[in-house]
């Protein structure tokens, strides 16, 4: 989209960036196996998540933007691999979201790739906006910042398309599992350069 331009997120547009990724991934399977709903509630629960994301393991965060208005989100870390992670001890409660949070994210931790690479997410874009061309605007940059830095590339999905999305970048799935019933793919990519 012409009228469309990526931008580095600035620290004033924190909130509003994990609100845009909140929205564009409410109805994504595992935030609604996780969190067990796709309502208001589930919305915010994702928004914290994401703020807490943002301001406790920073990254470089690239915003779409028409206008003044954010309608896309993605943001990349430089992660020097996988270290060791002790699984969830049995809850008390297995409705209990933190403890279900931690299912997920111990889970991936143990696809993350042993080497130095890049890792790409969240990346997400208004529903409305969508089938636009915004995802590909946001993954065309992320591609040219990691070759710039000729790095190996690496992600996380649950979404049937977005597997097809990202392997027009050059991502390939390495791995999968499945997470409350939810087929999580892991996918990494080498740089181009």
């Amino acid at each position: 989209m012409k009228d469309t331009k990526i931008s580095l997120m600035e620290i004033s547009e924190l909130n509003e960036s994990a609100r845009i990724l909140s929205v564009a991934m409410l109805d994504a399977k595992l935030h609604v196996a996780v969190l067990q709903g796709k309502g208001e509630n589930e919305r915010r629960e994702i928004e914290k998540m994401f703020f807490g994301l943002f301001t406790h393991l920073p990254g470089i965060v690239f915003l779409a933007k028409e206008k003044q208005d954010i309608i896309g989100v993605m943001r990349m870390k430089s992660c020097e691999g996988y270290k060791p992670v002790d699984n969830p001890k049995d809850p008390i409660d297995e409705n209990d979201v933190e403890w279900r949070k931690s299912v997920w994210h111990t889970e991936w931790a143990h696809h993350e790739p042993k080497g130095q690479h890049w890792h790409l997410g969240p990346i997400g874009v208004l529903p409305s906006h969508q089938g636009l061309g915004i995802g590909s605007m946001l993954m065309e940059r992320f591609c040219k910042e990691v070759d710039a830095c000729m790095a190996k590339a690496y992600l996380e999905t649950d979404v049937d398309k977005n597997v097809r999305f990202y392997e027009k970048f050059g991502f390939k799935v390495i791995s999968e599992s499945k997470i409350f019933g939810i087929k999580n793919r892991y996918m990494s990519r080498d740089s181009r350069v």
